[in-house]
């Protein structure tokens, strides 16, 4: 019990560290500012775009909420990587905070973040959307939207969380081998862009793997969108997804969270058998 009010008192710690930084409130304010205006921007052009359920095609698609993804860890980098610049991480452990105690503080303020940016574009996303649907549209909004809207909305929070999960031990993991926040960004960014590729290329062996797609962090998060808001599989899926389906919403939840908890083990067990005062 000990341990954990230690690790929740860092994680908070971490917490406040990185809410003090401008570019966070930044970005939150784009997570705010930008679906009203791009709401706003919708119904003036485009009208029939703006109700339920067409909206959901754009603002709830797994791309937009892996690319929310893709900035948190970014931001993550500042979180998880300053101390590692400064060469600050001795004098934190001479205080008595043990290593695996650091990293899962780091981790958890990291995606406690990516949690509160995604819940907000969620939310305000929500709010405009009704409105709009509300003013333009002739149809009931409850049957338009569902009557689980408010839990599919929350489920699409959840796989921002989860997509910055598996991303921020990936950058944690990169940082403590490289010791540099430009190590960590390129490892989060690389493999983004190189997990998207894979997942959306969809066919033939990659590295010897048959169907390679299906351990991709893409493939598992669009597996749990597409049961919260489903679209045209023809339209918005790699043909091969379409033609071998998808996996199952929970166990592509669970498979996200072991992928990210292994590379925490993994991260714990390197750093806790590094010597600090060798620059790698």
């Amino acid at each position: 019990m000990h341990e954990y009010k230690r690790i929740y008192r860092f994680s908070w710690l971490e917490i406040r560290k990185f809410w003090q930084r401008p570019i966070a409130r930044l970005v939150l304010l784009l997570m705010i500012f930008g679906p009203i205006v791009g709401e706003v921007l919708l119904a003036q052009l485009s009208p029939r775009d703006a109700v339920y359920p067409r909206v959901t095609a754009l603002w709830f698609s797994a791309d937009m909420l892996m690319f929310i993804s893709l900035a948190t860890v970014v931001l993550s980098v500042l979180s998880l990587g300053i101390d590692f610049d400064l060469g600050t991480i001795p004098i934190i452990l001479s205080r008595g905070v043990k290593r695996g105690e650091l990293i899962l503080s780091k981790v958890i303020a990291t995606v406690f973040s990516s949690l509160v940016f995604g819940l907000a574009f969620i939310g305000i996303t929500l709010i405009s959307t009704i409105i709009a649907h509300i003013r333009i549209s002739d149809i009931p909004l409850s049957e338009a939207t569902g009557s689980d809207l408010l839990w599919r909305a929350l489920g699409a929070g959840c796989v921002i969380g989860l997509v910055n999960f598996v991303l921020s031990t990936i950058v944690m993991l990169a940082l403590i081998l490289g010791r540099s926040s430009w190590l960590g960004m390129l490892a989060g960014i690389g493999t983004f862009f190189l997990d998207f590729f894979v997942g959306g290329l969809g066919t033939g062996t990659i590295l010897g793997m048959e169907g390679a797609f299906r351990y991709t962090i893409t493939f598992h998060a669009i597996s749990i969108m597409e049961k919260l808001f489903p679209s045209d599989p023809a339209i918005s899926l790699p043909r091969a997804w379409a033609e071998q389906g998808l996996a199952n919403p929970l166990q592509a939840a669970m498979i996200l969270i072991i992928y990210g908890l292994a590379i925490i083990i993994l991260s714990i067990f390197i750093f806790r058998r590094q010597d600090l005062k060798v620059k790698n």
